[in-house]
């Protein structure tokens, strides 16, 4: 090693050093003067970049330290917090939206643990939570045809709530399917007051939210105001209770009647037969036009495209079901339905483009074991490298990067897609002197959840992972059924290490490639699937009976073996036809151009796209830009257009300026060039 390039080596060293210890206009001198040495090392300029931009978010946080306090003049204290917390909590509880309601007491609680009226929210906002999932289960199960279950529900969200305003849809769904009574049993459930939890009249509304609506559910009951407890009430809460028991009473009535008939029509009793009904699966079509790499999947598990952008579901499970449509560039769609015996339906589905929808994100962080929590106003959170105002920003769907800055501590930049239209929270680490971060997630056109390794251990599943661990080397791997595994050794350092994995999907079929001269039509077991020059033709693993056929020549047969992931190539054994004498008065019948399939243009000849600069900044960028290109009879490039482009910073255009080089062998039609539209996939993979 040269003189030169150890003093490089050493001048690196001390810059990360400087910047483990905040000291950032130290280590951004440090590394000028590593750059002076080697003007041309990439790296050291990245570096330089980073640094200056974290500089200037930090000089930009200080001059607006004082104007990002939550009121002019106001010290931000720990109950400032509690407060603050407990009023977005009550917000969030009245529009419905119970789980974010207790995130925030959650927050509270961490900062105050011993706040009694905390607390309290807590033990409410939970038994709110158990009676809504209790509700559900009890609707679900009435559809189903099981009252029983139905009814045993409706009982213990009475034991935690007698007054519960969803009660009184309940009982009225439950006398509609025994036959019980029908009354104003919805009033008398309201009426009842709870005496079996403690008053929270000082920690909640003077009316309880309602419950959240969701789009797979029937609407919900507008909420009753609780009254006074008094004796004409006490009465309408026992009548409330009868009404319940009563219903169950029908139910098991229903059933003993049942019973009796069979015993009473049936003479001698007969011997205990289990008949299981046939179960009549629910067939849904989902329809995505105009969109690219659609992915779909139901409970995780990818499902099978059959047409271009239709797909399938089918089975004979019933209940919620979770459903995820994805394409690279757009908006994830995530469907819950309960899908009913039996049921046929189809539905056409338009997927927003990303940056079309906003979403709030809740920061938060996590400080090293051991270490407290500091004052909420030492914390700075960033978005994409601009400072934000609180703990809450609103961004537009798309790759974002996330960072929280504690002066004396490391935290490293996060690289989050936020590819779903909904409100989430998001909580950054920190780190302690000798520890930095790993972070893994899925590409956007890898569907589904993938199961996360670090040293052969399972740490996470789902579709991103985040580990802070000490300095060392690390196994990291990353598991998908149907899909090739992602593994790699790491040595961690403060840099840390993060990553957009795209899995690659275990080839099912393998391919079949003819070659292009002279042209023929293809047959595979007697079925046309295409004419030469083209891009091949995916098989299932077998043999196969290939006939190339051209007029000009003797068909040409071969017998063909696939296998799954490989690819068979063929050529046209061109054997000339015998000349025949031309009878006159004979016309030949010649088919029209025009009928003729045409084949797909291919590239012969690609240029790589340069690197962004801004994408070059970033780092760690990895994925697909779409492109339509129109592919003129010559083979060159006529006109090029961004379909989707996933990454930004510059990709799109610089992967337009690539393909516009490039030269196709054209589309045919019969033995005449035609210029078509063909869809191409320029990939980016920048560490």
């Amino acid at each position: 090693m040269s003189a030169g390039s150890e003093k490089v080596k050493k001048l690196l060293q001390t810059a990360r050093k400087q910047i483990q210890q905040g000291e950032r206009e130290e280590a951004l001198v440090t590394y000028r003067q590593a750059l002076e040495l080697e003007p041309e090392n990439q790296q050291i300029m990245e570096r330089i970049n980073i640094v200056e931009r974290e500089i200037a978010a930090m000089e930009k946080f200080n001059k607006s330290r004082s104007s990002r306090a939550h009121t002019a003049g106001r010290n931000i204290s720990s109950s400032g917090f509690v407060d603050d917390c407990i009023k977005r909590s009550d917000e969030a509880l009245e529009a419905g939206d119970a789980v974010r309601a207790l995130q925030e007491l959650e927050r509270a609680k961490r900062h105050d643990p011993d706040n009694t009226m905390v607390r309290k929210k807590i033990s409410f906002v939970r038994v709110f939570i158990k009676i809504d999932g209790l509700a559900d289960m009890a609707r679900s199960r009435l559809k189903s045809g099981d009252p029983g279950f139905a009814v045993e529900n409706i009982r213990r969200i009475f034991d935690l709530w007698p007054s519960a305003p969803v009660l009184g849809e309940l009982i009225e769904l439950t006398e509609e399917y025994t036959g019980a009574p029908a009354g104003d049993a919805s009033a008398a459930a309201a009426a009842v007051t709870d005496e079996r939890i403690p008053s929270t009249e000082a920690v909640k509304p003077e009316t309880p939210p309602a419950v959240k609506p969701e789009k797979s559910k029937e609407a919900r009951p507008a909420v009753r105001t609780r009254k006074p407890s008094t004796a004409a009430t006490r009465a309408e809460r026992d009548k409330g209770q009868k009404k319940i028991y009563a219903i169950i009473g029908a139910v098991f009535a229903l059933v003993a009647i049942i019973f009796a008939a069979m015993k009473l029509f049936g003479g001698k009793e007969p011997e205990p037969v289990v008949v299981v009904a046939p179960t009549e699966p629910f067939v849904q079509t989902l329809v995505v036009p105009d969109v690219a790499d659609v992915s779909v999947s139901m409970d995780g598990r990818s499902v099978q495209e059959g047409a271009q952008g239709v797909f399938v579901l089918s089975d004979t499970v019933f209940s919620e079901r979770t459903v995820t449509i994805s394409a690279p560039g757009y908006e994830t769609l995530t469907w819950t339905p309960v899908f009913e015996e039996g049921m046929i339906r189809t539905d056409t589905l338009i997927l927003d483009t990303l940056g079309t929808s906003s979403v709030l994100v809740t920061f938060g962080f996590q400080m090293p074991d051991g270490v407290e929590d500091p004052d909420p106003e030492a914390v700075t959170f960033m978005v994409d490298g601009e400072v934000i105002e609180g703990n809450v920003d609103s961004v537009r769907t798309g790759e974002h990067v996330f960072q929280a800055m504690i002066e004396g501590y490391r935290t490293m930049p996060e690289s989050v897609l936020v590819a779903e239209p909904q409100d989430f929270s998001h909580t950054m680490n920190v780190l302690a002197a000798q520890q930095s971060q790993i972070t893994l997630q899925l590409a956007a056109d890898t569907p589904g959840n993938a199961t996360f390794f670090i040293d052969g251990e399972r740490v996470a599943t789902g579709r991103r992972m985040s580990q802070v661990l000490p300095f060392g080397s690390y196994y990291l791997q990353v598991t998908m059924q149907d899909r090739e595994d992602f593994a790699v050794t790491i040595n961690l350092n403060e840099e840390g290490y993060s990553r957009t994995i795209s899995l690659v999907e275990i080839l099912q079929t393998g391919q079949l490639n003819v070659g292009p001269e002279p042209w023929s039509n293809v047959y595979v077991d007697g079925a046309l699937v295409g004419t030469t020059p083209f891009g091949g033709v995916e098989l299932e693993p077998g043999t196969y009976t290939v006939r190339l056929s051209n007029p000009d020549f003797q068909d040409d047969v071969h017998t063909v073996e696939i296998t799954a992931g490989e690819t068979t190539s063929i050529q046209y054994n061109a054997v000339a036809l015998e000349v025949t004498e031309v009878v006159e008065d004979t016309v030949a019948t010649v088919e029209p151009v025009e009928d003729l399939p045409i084949s797909s243009p291919f590239p012969v000849s690609q240029q790589s796209p340069s690197v962004p600069s801004q994408a070059r900044a970033r780092g760690d960028i990895h994925g697909f830009v779409t492109l339509a290109v129109v592919v003129g009879t010559d083979g060159s490039v006529q006109d090029v257009s961004i379909v989707s482009d996933p990454l930004g910073l510059g990709c799109g255009q610089a992967a337009v300026d690539a393909v516009r080089n490039w030269v196709f062998s054209p589309a045919m039609q019969g033995d005449r060039p035609v210029e078509v539209t063909t869809n191409v996939q320029v990939r980016f993979d920048i560490e």
